[in-house]
């Protein structure tokens, strides 16, 4: 093990034979997060010693046991020679999520298991808010919103979906509420709610909470006052409307010479729903001049209908900076209006990303046309920004692998083609000194352009492939991920055979699971039944058997594979796997783009009769998300002159 003081507290990495040197950025890191945590918060950390254990099997990602945290090896060990930007960055986040549970769910604890989102959110929140000191560079509040919060508003957007203090009554239920709700939305609304209180207020309430109930459990009501205390405000009823109910709001905005008047109803993806939220409103209000600077005005929406005057010049962003966890409709006029913004960069990237990913929900909703939504993604041609374009080049690959069956889809991968390539001739194949957005944008635009059979683009990483053979340490490791995967996408038999003898005999967990999920990357029906089968065999550890599940799932050649293989292999997968292991909520959950409408009775039944206790709202949600899916494309085909 390596062994590290952060005040009085010793900090030990500890690891299997011969890896302890790889725990060095995470001792360097966990010390410095440990004195951070106790300046926040003004408590020393009250124990004398804090251990960081990797493990080479273990189902969960991190465990945050008091003085003895327990980690995944890929998520605790690094190697700056070896390891790869997301690595590195995926490894502080987690770590810095641990301990601050340390904080918020050891010293005080949950009174039940309906308040699990008041641990998880919060860890979630502080791991954020802490790395990002630390590496302001990585644009980690960027990425929140492009990750965390797009996840919990696709999950919450579902009828399916739950509130944040929702009731457990029986053990399995606890399993299901460990999902992008409690640990995302809730990081979400924490983030909005020190918007709108102010971060000084925020911490001073946080402080409070801890100090009275060190030692003990408390329930969220008891944060809510010692915030709401320290804010002079009645916090605990505008936190209620977003914890005790479930969705969020979408706000329809109307504007009329300088009044704004908003509407809010539940945001659903396969429908209309009512709902009321006290929502902080915030509105960006931009002077005529050529500048990207706004001022902002701030209110509060309670009721179903309101109307706010708003002060300053023609312009408006509702939601500004995207703190609130909402979507926004705005008038065809008002977003043609932003459209011309968006095109000569006038206002800040979070807003750019905002209003083209709102546009994109309402689209799949089908609430706007999905030429509306093409249409405005020319206004980003010319964006250079790592939220914005990479969620522009998510939502158009994603369309394209949608509609890849329908006789449309050749209009939509252009479009998808042309943003993404522009990405690619924009950052190339990399330098030395990137900026670590660009590996992770990079990574992303290789994966997407091979997929999409970009010849010039498959040919680069071919002879990086074989560079790699003769000479490992010439492919950087930021480039091993997209380079294996598209060795794959064009491999034969032979291809197949050496990405198994690499992944046998590779050092490190983090290269073998590069390997694993290249192996599910074939375009050929035959080699990925064969890496189907190889899942199945010793080599591949339970802890991972998530991984073929879901790299298939993903895999327009491989995702009508999946639930044959699945039904057929059942009694020996879910062995293997183990009932009751939490990861059995990812491989139900990869259905919802596996499966299709001829699927879901018979994926029901089989469940029925082979239930996996833990996973119903899991299966729920994906069912779901499959008929969202096939009523986006019959619209879709009337929207293009086919119904």
């Amino acid at each position: 093990f390596l062994s590290g003081k952060a005040g009085k507290v010793t900090i030990r990495v500890v690891t299997t034979k011969g890896k302890s040197a790889r725990g060095k950025y995470a001792l360097d890191l966990g010390k410095k997060l440990i004195r951070e945590f106790e300046r926040y918060f003004g408590i020393k950390y009250p124990l004398p010693k804090l251990d960081l254990i990797a493990i080479p099997d273990f189902a969960a990602g991190a465990m945050e046991n008091w003085g003895a945290i327990t980690f995944r090896e890929t998520l605790l060990l690094y190697d700056h020679e070896t390891s790869s930007t997301s690595t590195k960055q995926r490894i502080a986040e987690v770590i810095s999520h641990e301990i601050a549970h340390q904080w918020f769910g050891n010293l005080v604890t949950m009174k039940w298991w309906n308040d699990l989102w008041l641990n998880e959110s919060f860890a979630t929140y502080m791991a954020t808010k802490f790395v990002d000191r630390f590496y302001p560079k990585w644009d980690l509040w960027d990425q929140f919103a492009g990750s965390e919060m797009n996840s919990a508003m696709d999950l919450d957007s579902l009828k399916s979906s739950h509130p944040i203090d929702v009731r457990v009554r029986r053990p399995s239920e606890i399993r299901e509420i460990f999902d992008a709700i409690s640990y995302d939305k809730g990081g979400c609304i924490l983030r909005m709610l020190e918007d709108h209180v102010t971060e000084e207020v925020f911490r001073e309430g946080l402080c409070r909470y801890l100090e009275k109930h060190a030692y003990g459990n408390a329930q969220g009501a008891d944060l809510w006052d010692q915030i709401g205390i320290a804010a002079g405000m009645p916090v605990r009823d505008m936190v209620d409307t977003w914890i005790k109910q479930v969705g969020y709001p979408l706000l329809h905005v109307t504007r009329k010479d300088d009044t704004l008047h908003l509407r809010q109803q539940r945001f659903l993806a396969g429908g209309e729903a009512d709902g009321v939220w006290s929502v902080p409103v915030s509105i960006g209000l931009k002077s005529p001049k050529e500048t990207t600077e706004h001022t902002i005005q701030r209110d509060i929406l309670g009721e179903a209908e309101g109307t706010i005057r708003i002060d300053g010049g023609k312009d408006h962003i509702v939601n500004y900076g995207r703190k609130g966890f909402y979507r926004v409709m705005y008038d065809e006029g008002t977003l043609l209006d932003l459209k011309y913004q968006i095109d000569q960069q006038r206002m800040p990237h979070m807003d750019r990303w905002a209003i083209q990913n709102d546009l994109y929900a309402l689209c799949i909703s089908g609430r706007r046309p999905l030429r509306e939504y093409l249409d405005f993604t020319d206004a980003y041609t010319s964006e250079t920004d790592y939220l914005t374009s990479r969620d522009v080049a998510s939502n158009l690959y994603a369309l394209q692998f949608m509609t890849s069956e329908e006789w449309y889809s050749g209009m939509i991968r252009t479009f998808a083609v042309k943003y993404i390539r522009g990405i690619f001739d924009r950052l190339g194949w990399g330098s030395s000194n990137a900026k670590h957005t660009d590996a992770l944008l990079r990574s992303f635009a290789v994966s997407a352009l091979v997929r999409m059979d970009d010849a010039d683009v498959a040919r680069g990483a071919e002879e990086r492939f074989g560079m790699f053979l003769k000479d490992p340490g010439s492919l950087k490791a930021d480039l091993r991920e997209p380079v294996y995967s598209a060795a794959a996408w064009n491999g034969n038999k032979k291809t197949h055979s050496l990405l198994i003898r690499l992944y046998k005999k590779a050092a490190s967990q983090e290269e073998r699971m590069r390997l694993l999920g290249s192996l599910y990357s074939f375009s050929d029906r035959g080699l990925l039944e064969e890496s189907l089968a190889f899942a199945l065999t010793p080599e591949v550890r339970s802890q991972n058997m998530q991984i073929p599940i879901m790299r298939m799932a993903s895999n327009p050649h491989g995702r009508k594979l999946v639930w044959p293989w699945l039904q057929e292999n059942w009694t020996e997968f879910s062995t293997k796997v183990g009932i009751g292991n939490p990861l059995l909520n990812r491989v139900v959950g990869s259905l919802s783009i596996a499966a299709d409408s001829t699927m879901t009775g018979e994926i029901r039944r089989f469940f029925k009769e082979n239930p996996v206790p833990g996973t119903e709202r899991t299966l729920r949600q994906a069912l779901e998300r499959v008929r969202i899916r096939e009523r986006f494309l019959v619209r879709t085909r009337r929207e293009f002159g086919k119904a």
